[in-house]
């Protein structure tokens, strides 16, 4: 008999993680903020 309450497995997703990425990442997201810094410190008239 069966109380409806059955533990369930979580389904995972996953991959293998692909060299280089968070080093690129990181470049992009730096050269990102340098620009945003510069756009906010522009005058505005």
């Amino acid at each position: 008999m069966e109380t409806g309450k059955e533990k369930k497995e979580l389904m995972e997703l996953k991959h293998d993680a692909v060299p280089g990425y968070r080093g690129i990442f990181a470049v992009v997201f730096t050269i990102s903020l340098l620009y945003m810094a510069y756009i906010l410190f522009q005058p505005c008239f």
